[in-house]
């Protein structure tokens, strides 16, 4: 696999509530950094309540089985939430 293949997904978790957002920015590597940016200074720096993490995989399987966390290891609430 290139890099060119690489999928990013940006991930803001609220540990209080266990809810995740997912955003799919696809191979736009730059799209998805600046949104990480931007959703860390939204969400106050270091002192934050929520998780905000860019992840970048081959794949949605390998998110899953590496990330399961942030998903309560729900398969069909991560689709649901990469497809809203």
């Amino acid at each position: 696999m290139s890099p060119d293949e690489i999928q990013h997904f940006l991930v803001v978790f609220d540990p209080e509530t266990g809810e995740a957002d997912v955003q799919k920015f696809g191979i736009d590597y730059d799209a998805a950094q600046a949104a990480y940016a931007a959703a860390e200074v939204a969400n106050g720096g270091i002192d934050a309540k929520l998780d905000i993490v860019l992840l970048s995989a081959d794949s949605l399987e390998t998110i899953e089985q590496t990330h399961s966390s942030y998903f309560g290891g729900d398969r069909k609430k991560l689709e649901a939430l990469l497809q809203g």
